[in-house]
């Protein structure tokens, strides 16, 4: 083999290699971005997040001293944002809302409700998937029961 072709291999992976660099490299930023402005929002609160999670359209974290959850969904017209105050909720459950196509269990919906303590309150749910927004469930549901365990180990 020739030096040309050897070059001229190396160009070709590289041209093929970079792009996937870049976008990788773009996608820590933006979420390292996001995270900040989350812990930000937290500190507003007066709150240290010390867990959180940050799935395809949203983060949520958890202020074990402060018990408190924040959640954070970007949507393509606006961004929907809560704070949970834990010492005012009962229990926290997963809400699946699916139905069956072809003997396959479809989930359109999944939700993290959180139960409050006083019955006039209303239930406060965390959207975490829905089937009309995004199309394909990614780690959703592994997520969205890794939090509900958590939360409720905090209660």
């Amino acid at each position: 083999m020739d030096l040309s072709s050897i070059i001229i291999g190396a160009i070709v992976i590289a041209c093929c290699i970079v792009p996937f660099i870049i976008i990788g490299q773009n996608r820590k930023k933006s979420e390292r971005k996001t995270i900040q402005s989350f812990i930000n929002k937290a500190n507003q609160h007066n709150c240290n997040i010390s867990k959180h999670e940050i799935c395809s359209d949203f983060i949520i974290g958890l202020d074990e001293t402060n018990k408190t959850v924040f959640f954070l969904k970007n949507l393509k017209d606006k961004g929907v944002e809560q704070c949970i105050n834990l010492a005012e909720i009962r229990t926290c459950k997963v809400k699946n809302a699916s139905r069956t196509v072809a003997n396959q269990s479809v989930i359109d919906r999944l939700e993290l409700s959180f139960i409050p303590i006083d019955k006039n309150k209303k239930e406060i749910s965390l959207e975490f998937f829905n089937s009309d927004i995004k199309i394909q469930l990614g780690r959703e549901l592994e997520s969205i029961e890794r939090w509900s365990k958590q939360i409720n180990d905090c209660l």
